[in-house]
């Protein structure tokens, strides 16, 4: 991992901090959102997500299991 990347989490991690109802509540929100944009959502429509629920940049795309599906696919 990367020194830009261990950043990245901490911000990530410091913003959920903020945000009353803790992971848990923030992963149930991010997903109910990503549920309503059914299969023809976007990475663009993720970062909408973000803005909307006022989260850190990436969380949608953290927490809807969109990194990991793109650090373990294989080719």
């Amino acid at each position: 991992m990367n020194e830009n990347s261990i950043d990245d989490e901490i911000k990530l991690l410091r913003g959920w901090k903020r945000l009353s109802g803790g992971y848990d509540e923030i992963a149930k929100r991010v997903n109910d959102e990503i549920v309503k944009l059914g299969k023809s959502g976007t990475f663009g429509d993720l970062k909408g997500i973000d803005k909307k629920l006022r989260l850190t940049r990436g969380t949608s795309f953290e927490m809807g299991g969109y990194t990991d599906y793109f650090v373990f696919e294989e080719d």
